[in-house]
């Protein structure tokens, strides 16, 4: 794994620990669970994909309580 991959995973998660506290359930949804929003990709995919900032942004958004969780 690339240092851009390991570094995009881990802010990624920092984000999604707010979200999801249990480290177990936020690494399953990382590699697992499709977004619907961001085209049905996990988000293992999309921070391959280079897209790390549209997910962060969709996970502060629902920090914020502007969408579902």
């Amino acid at each position: 794994m690339s240092v851009r991959l390991l570094c995009d995973t881990a802010r990624v998660m920092a984000a999604a620990r707010h979200v999801e506290p249990n480290r177990a359930r936020r690494r399953a949804w990382f590699v697992e669970d499709p977004i619907a929003e961001l085209g049905f990709r996990t988000a293992e995919d999309l921070v391959e994909a280079g897209e790390t900032s549209r997910l962060i942004a969709m996970i502060a958004s629902i920090r914020a309580h502007e969408r579902g969780s």
